[in-house]
């Protein structure tokens, strides 16, 4: 699926212009197994006590129909990021390729785009200035032709990973069939990270 196996053309062409990444996760197949979370701290040595995913769940129903939803949650890559306006350091910009990024050069550690992001995906590192860090596709992993390591390492396959611009395999049958929702629809921040539905109450997605 999408970006494992890329040929060496394309893999120059990994952050350009011509792509635009986007991950999809599905609910139905997610067991909140936390292997995603993991990978993710293994990858990003991310500072202890904060993480660049998430997991929320809650439980619907009474036993013994009960059921355990879970939403895995990060940085959503948005065509309209909030966090870009808020940081009068000019740090945080984003790729052609979609993915938003901070520069650490730039990055004052003021934390405003932290108090300014809606789904929580941002945190400051106290080991390095409280410079903000947070998820971004594992970058450095997709200019190798690489998947992110979420992605790698869901036993489900709940995350399906891809360039909606030249969409493939799995992933490409999801962007054509799949009802996509989104966190905080009503922010219209048009998030790149979206989710098949549970369902239950809107869409289980939390």
């Amino acid at each position: 699926m999408a970006a494992a196996g890329l040929s060496g053309e394309d893999k120059a062409e990994a952050v350009g212009p011509h792509k635009k990444w986007a991950m999809i996760i599905d609910l139905n197949r997610c067991t909140g197994c936390q292997s995603c979370v993991i990978a993710c701290k293994g990858r990003n040595r991310t500072a202890p006590g904060e993480f660049n995913i998430r997991i929320l769940f809650k439980e619907e129903g009474h036993y013994p129909d009960s059921r355990v939803i879970f939403t895995p949650v990060q940085c959503n890559q948005c065509e309209d990021p909030p966090c870009v306006a808020a940081c009068p350091a000019g740090a945080i910009f984003k790729l052609a390729c979609g993915i938003v990024v901070t520069d650490w050069d730039k990055c004052q550690g003021l934390g405003n785009c932290v108090v300014t992001c809606p789904y929580n995906a941002r945190f400051q590192d106290s080991r390095y200035g409280n410079k903000v860090d947070k998820c971004d596709f594992c970058l450095a992993k997709l200019e190798k032709g690489l998947e992110p390591a979420c992605v790698e390492a869901c036993p489900s396959r709940a995350r399906l990973f891809g360039d909606i611009n030249a969409p493939s395999g799995e992933f490409a049958e999801y962007l054509k069939v799949a009802q996509l929702i989104v966190r905080k629809p009503e922010l219209n921040t048009r998030p790149r990270v979206t989710y098949v539905g549970s369902g239950h109450g809107n869409g289980g997605v939390l």
